[in-house]
């Protein structure tokens, strides 16, 4: 009989087989690797937003993943968003079904919480699409000379952040938080696991004695046999206000005579704007004369999981100013439970659930209706790839209207 349930400390030893082989790329192989591992995990696993689960055949564990309960700014509300990651099926059980049982049971066991949305990175984008999450903004990964950044900060003070700035850090990334969708309140754990990473450079710029800027960046060795060129890995990017923005990158542009580029993966589509030639190091033309600025990846999905909640947990939000009755019709294969017809009644831009006959009929698959929810596409753009069936063509505006994010979502937390 296959049962699902949380894992114990004692049981560590066996996760760490099933997710080692499942995922050989972590070079995991020596025995020490695997207990500093399993000592790492020992203290994830105490973290009370973090919640070890295995599948179980009889006694045998056949599959492991981990849940996180998030906070994340959904629009301008924060929700609880249920995490997945750490999903890993032992090889000897693969072809079962045991991932899709794993994810049915995260689905039901976050809307059993009070959630609405939960959020996950795909191993492959495809598998997770046809269980009804929809897919997030793309990462951009631009590669530029620092000398290519703005030189306005050139001047400006920055210093080291160790742990006793532990606290301006948490201030700070609040902040930005509380003005960009899709960020995810940071967990202690992972605040101190930013500095016991001995590879990591933190870099903050202080006003007056408050930090109002930091950045994250790693050194890695360029390609080729010079041991003395390195290129710099940005890995976040957190500020106040433009001028923290420019005193941080102008810390970046003076090590041009050290770093030959800057490795930057950022869900900011428009990055480019601030650099004085975006050109990446690659030299490619596209359709003709247009010089590759970046690559773009898919990551982070997205899956509303109780779409009568919703409208309750998005109850203070402005969908736009409008008023309107709109019937949504919502198909949900994966998890039916979610799926069925919701009569949204809009006044002033304030959504809740009614009953009754409705101005317009809206009707599309629970995937585009996630990604549509979280802002990460335009209702207008899912009109024009006939993603949508919409009852009466003269109201696109005003649903378009409804949906409009304002700002795409963006997600800095790895899980």
């Amino acid at each position: 009989m296959r049962t699902i349930r949380e894992i114990h400390e004692d049981e560590l030893d066996e996760l760490i087989r099933i997710t080692v082989e499942a995922f050989p790329g972590m070079k995991v192989e020596s025995r020490a690797d695997r207990d500093r591992m399993r000592e790492r995990l020992a203290k994830v696993m105490n973290e009370p937003i973090v919640h070890f689960f295995g599948v179980f055949e009889g006694a045998a564990m056949i599959g492991v993943m981990r849940c996180y309960d998030f906070t994340m700014k959904l629009r301008e509300t924060r929700a609880l968003v249920g995490g997945l990651g750490g999903v890993a099926v032992d090889l000897r059980h693969k072809k079962e079904h045991v991932a899709a049982d794993m994810v049915r049971f995260y689905l039901d066991y976050y809307r059993q919480k009070g959630a609405a949305l939960t959020a996950l990175y795909p191993f492959r984008p495809d598998f997770y699409h046809r269980m009804g999450f929809g897919y997030g903004v793309k990462m951009n990964r631009y590669s530029f000379r620092p000398d290519a950044l703005p030189a306005a900060g050139v001047g400006a003070v920055v210093d080291y952040l160790t742990a006793d700035d532990r606290d301006d850090l948490a201030a700070c990334y609040e902040r930005f938080l509380a003005r960009t969708t899709g960020l995810i309140e940071l967990p202690p754990h992972m605040l101190d696991a930013l500095f016991d990473d001995t590879s990591a450079r933190i870099v903050g710029y202080r006003q007056n004695g408050a930090l109002r800027g930091y950045l994250v960046f790693r050194f890695e060795a360029a390609p080729g046999e010079n041991w003395l060129t390195n290129n710099i890995q940005l890995r976040t990017l957190i500020y106040d206000d433009a001028a923290a923005l420019l005193a941080l990158l102008g810390f970046l542009r003076k090590q041009a005579d050290q770093a030959g580029r800057i490795i930057y993966e950022t869900q900011d589509e428009t990055f480019h704007y601030l650099l004085d030639d975006p050109r990446d190091d690659s030299g490619n033309l596209l359709a003709g004369l247009w010089h590759q600025a970046n690559t773009q990846g898919l990551g982070i999905m997205y899956r509303v999981i109780d779409a009568a909640r919703l409208w309750a947990v998005l109850g203070d939000h402005d969908f736009g100013g409008v008023t309107l009755r709109m019937r949504l019709d919502l198909t949900d294969t994966f998890f039916p439970e979610n799926a069925g017809s919701y009569l949204i009644n809009v006044s002033e831009g304030r959504a809740t659930l009614g009953s009754g006959t409705a101005d317009v009929e809206l009707g599309m698959d629970i995937a585009d209706f996630s990604s549509l929810v979280v802002g990460a596409v335009d209702f207008e753009r899912l009109q024009a790839y006939g993603r949508v069936n919409l009852s009466d063509a003269g109201m696109a505006n005003v649903v378009n209207r409804f949906f409009a994010a304002g700002r795409r979502p963006w997600c800095l937390t790895h899980f």
